[in-house]
């Protein structure tokens, strides 16, 4: 009896000196993966993110003790609540490193913030390439709940990115919004986000730091159109970079997310940009002005025949008038609006011609005369806009519509084109289209290759604005994919159908997203597209002259490498309306040197000031900007006068440059070569171009 307490006495003592071993023993080490210029810790028992140090550039991201994470869920339960998943609260049951890949896996169930389990599976992957580390996730949904949100891989420690010898970190939170988004990088209980596509022009953003001389690329390398957000969340006083998607994933359905690409590159946001056009070009492909007549227009005519509520400026008899008018002015192209059942604005999506305005036949000899000029044709249009008062819409078309949560409208409104009526308050109403239905992009395409067949030489596509996620329940694809998928699969198919009946057939877009690039190199008036030009040379923005004496309006688009789309009387007139004769002459002799130095002043990359430094700045009334040749490297310097007096300077020459020469372009006059420094004088309300001659030392 005594021996037995003993022995159970001493067995509770070795549990106890175990028990106290095992307090005192030290965690187990991270999982680890380093691959050249990338190192990465994590959480053996969570997969949480520990640490990523980007070697190459002395650069290590560590979130503070406690707060490190790699995903989060957001599910919809059947009866409609919500639960909360957190990664780094889940058991991690597997983890590989392969080379330069480190994955790692969540079998399941995991387990809310309420401590209910759910059936869904995780894998999560680090891979590291160069200098660059890229996150995938995939998602398994067994529930019988939707997963409604998707966010990895919250990358935390970036609030000490660019802190340098003690100092803390002067870094900014940089986003090519439209324009563009720069704010200290702060963490804040809000955090930041940018919603890509809608927001972010392009699918990126950075950290940059001024005093380190680095910034911290953060890429969203989707090869899939679906609606997603970057978003810099705080944690325990500390920031964690992620992307958050929202897929509503169903029970049974699976989920890839989009790759998402760190790296640590030398200067700023530009220099860093560079990484977002590799994977872009290679990904989609980038349409060449020398592949896209629309872009090769830098001026071009566009006038609504028949506005909404049936005031006719023009029908197709007219077009000859309307085209020799635009020859006249030097023009490439010209573009017929308002050609449509109902007019501008109206009767969509009827892209039919309205019999008040003629028949498709009168509309062919209309386009057969512009061709006779040597003029492309091309016709306004739209994808997504239904009008609701329409028989067809009801009776068909609406089962195709755009749905908000609970089967509302995303969007009904219109415009009119500032006709009396829909100043009033009564604009003909519309709704958007969700184009992953085939049903009707089959509407669109059979009307657009109906336009390639009479000669049309393509359209331009205006309010291309998907919502971003559609409700819509018969919806082919995902809500975040089917408005932005579906655009991409139409613009697919319009162009494999046009080509087939024009070869020369393109297209441009009213439209802020970057995808449409993989189609056609010009957009319309969607906000800074400057941004996006810095990173893609070959796109251009085009802005519009609706005055008919608007001279300063063409000097400014001209300066700032815009298309100029000639509209007078507010689109309602052409080239052949008496008040604008003036500026049509004008317009001839600017693009006469604009066509000649082209190469540098349109299809090449602004510099803004930084290569011409005026002793005193420029002089009241000047603005100018600096071009260049991205082949030969010669550079143009192009000067306004917006005062109504002439305006002279110094004009030194550009940084570096190898002659002492430049020669000056004058609308209206012959060119001079000048040597340097010169006296320059710019003509009341005119512009000039001042050319490098010899190129760079």
């Amino acid at each position: 009896m005594l021996l037995n307490s003993f022995l159970r006495l001493a067995v509770a003592c070795a549990a106890l000196a175990l028990g106290a071993c095992a307090l005192a023993s030290p965690a187990p080490p991270p999982i680890a993966l380093k691959y050249g210029q990338v190192e990465l810790d994590a959480d053996r028992q969570s997969g949480a993110l520990l640490r990523v140090a980007f070697t190459g550039r002395a650069v290590t991201l560590t979130p503070p003790t406690g707060a490190a994470e790699n995903y989060r869920l957001l599910l919809v339960k059947p009866d409609g609540s919500m639960a909360t998943i957190l990664g780094k609260e889940q058991r991690l049951t597997g983890s590989t490193v392969n080379r330069g890949t480190l994955t790692l896996r969540w079998e399941g169930p995991l387990k809310d913030t309420a401590g209910a389990e759910h059936k869904v599976a995780v894998r999560m992957t680090a891979r590291a390439a160069g200098a660059g580390l890229t996150f995938g996730f995939h998602l398994e949904n067994s529930t019988l709940g939707k997963v409604q949100e998707v966010s990895y891989p919250y990358l935390g420690g970036v609030t000490g990115f660019g802190a340098t010898d003690g100092k803390p970190s002067d870094a900014t939170v940089w986003a090519p919004t439209s324009t563009p988004t720069e704010r200290p990088l702060l963490p804040t209980a809000g955090g930041v986000g940018f919603a890509y596509p809608g927001q972010l022009n392009m699918g990126f953003t950075c950290l940059q730091s001024k005093g380190a001389g680095q910034t911290l690329y953060m890429g969203m390398h989707d090869p899939v159109a679906r609606y997603k957000a970057f978003r810099l969340t705080e944690s325990g006083g500390d920031l964690a970079a992620s992307v958050q998607h929202t897929p509503f994933v169903p029970p049974g359905g699976s989920f890839d997310g989009s790759p998402v690409m760190f790296q640590v590159v030398k200067g700023n946001w530009l220099a860093a940009s560079r990484l977002y056009r590799d994977f872009f070009q290679a990904a989609f492909g980038i349409v060449q002005p020398s592949e896209d007549w629309i872009r090769r227009q830098s001026f071009f005519v566009m006038t609504m025949f028949m506005m909404p509520e049936g005031t006719i400026g023009y029908t197709f008899k007219d077009i000859p008038r309307w085209a020799d008018a635009a020859k006249k002015a030097g023009l490439g192209a010209v573009q017929v609006s308002g050609w449509q059942m109902g007019g501008h604005d109206n009767g969509y999506p009827l892209y039919e011609p309205d019999p008040r305005l003629g028949t498709w036949e009168e509309l062919a000899a209309g386009i057969r005369y512009c061709h006779r000029l040597g003029l492309k044709v091309f016709f306004f249009a739209n994808y997504q806009p239904m009008m609701v008062e329409m028989e067809r819409y009801k009776t068909e078309w609406s089962k195709y519509r755009e749905m908000a949560p609970g089967g509302g409208f995303t969007w009904m409104a219109g415009w009119g084109m500032g006709t009396l009526w829909a100043r009033a308050g009564h604009p003909k109403l519309m709704t958007w289209a969700n184009l992953a239905f085939p049903q009707f992009r089959k509407v669109i395409v059979d009307y657009f290759a109906r336009l390639a067949s009479i000669g049309a030489d393509g359209v331009h596509v205006d309010k291309m604005f998907p919502s971003g996620i559609d409700y819509n329940p018969d919806s082919p694809l995902s809500p975040d994919s089917a408005t932005w998928e579906g655009a991409i699969t139409l613009s697919k198919e319009i162009m494999a159908a046009c080509r087939k009946l024009n070869p020369d057939w393109c297209m441009s877009f009213e439209c802020n997203w970057d995808r449409m690039l993989q189609f056609g190199g010009a957009t319309w008036w969607v906000g800074n597209q400057l941004i996006t030009r810095k990173v893609f040379p070959e796109h251009v923005e085009t802005t519009s002259i609706t005055q008919a004496y608007d001279i300063l309006g063409v000097n400014n688009l001209v300066r700032d490498g815009h298309v100029v789309m000639l509209a007078p009387m507010s689109f309602g007139r052409g080239l052949d309306w008496a008040p604008v004769q003036g500026l049509a002459g004008y317009v001839r002799q600017v693009k006469l040197i604009r066509d000649q130095l082209a190469d540098a002043v349109f299809y090449g990359r602004s510099m803004g000031q930084e290569p011409v430094k005026l002793e005193g700045g420029p002089p009241d009334g000047v603005a100018y900007n600096v071009w260049v040749d991205r082949r030969t490297g010669r550079r143009v310097c192009i000067l306004t006068n917006s005062r109504m007096e002439p305006r002279t300077l110094t004009f030194p020459g550009f940084a570096g440059a190898a002659s002492g020469r430049v020669r000056l372009h004058v609308p209206g006059r012959r060119a001079r070569t000048l040597e340097l420094p010169a006296a320059v004088t710019l003509p009341a309300e005119r512009v000039v171009f001042v050319e490098e001659v010899g190129g760079k030392r």
